[in-house]
């Protein structure tokens, strides 16, 4: 298997585990903040706490176990699935939003071909760890 094949997965893993650290201590720092860039206005206090907890508590634990896959080799597959899923069913709920109900702003499209794009990427990974088996 050539160089690429075998670095692509690891690189994907932890590329996308950065960003979901990122993203995710920026959702727990600034919930309301991050949330105005999308357009989204929370009416309580409530709210955003149930939004810093999913958006941020769960994203700083999905980006973590994303570097542990992409550091230990075994795991590998397993975050690459994970990536494939999640980026699935990212892109399926966008889409009803974005296509169906015409409810989106161009951060929201921005978001929605970065989705499209990690999709693509993830599934690639996962031939790539297909071929090396």
């Amino acid at each position: 298997m050539n160089v690429l094949a075998r670095l692509f997965p690891p690189v994907l893993l932890a590329l996308n585990g950065l960003i979901y650290l990122g993203v995710g201590w920026l959702f727990i720092s600034d919930v309301a903040g991050w949330f105005a860039v999308v357009g989204v206005d929370l009416r309580s206090d409530m709210g955003y706490t149930e939004l810093r907890s999913v958006y941020g508590g769960f994203m700083l634990a999905f980006g973590a176990f994303l570097l542990v896959c992409a550091l230990r080799k075994p795991y590998a597959s397993g975050g690459v699935l994970l990536l494939v899923f999640t980026y699935a069913g990212l892109v399926a709920a966008r889409s009803w939003g974005v296509l169906v109900e015409q409810a989106y702003n161009a951060t929201v499209l921005q978001i929605y071909i970065s989705e499209w794009l990690a999709l693509v990427l993830s599934i690639a990974a996962w031939f790539c760890l297909k071929r090396s088996h």
